[in-house]
């Protein structure tokens, strides 16, 4: 898998939405790929402090999907 592909699943990777097969692709992609890993921690720090700041609120999806788009775009070299 590419890392533009990685990057697609990452929402789905940690939420743990996405089949053990594909899981282990990304997990081996991750950490051989310090750019991959880098955009994983950011996304999950992210993730983390949208769901602490809204707790109980579910964060809309458009804010989701741009953030996580800002990131790409951050990362994309």
């Amino acid at each position: 898998m590419k890392c533009r592909e990685i990057i697609k699943l990452l929402s789905e990777y940690i939420d743990r939405e996405i089949e053990k097969e594909e899981r282990e692709i990304i997990e081996k992609h991750i950490k051989l790929c310090k750019r991959c890993e880098s955009i994983l921690h950011t996304t999950e720090k992210t993730i983390f402090f949208s769901r602490t700041l809204y707790k109980n609120e579910k964060i809309p999806k458009k804010i989701e999907k741009s953030l996580f788009y800002q990131i790409r775009i951050r990362y994309k070299k």
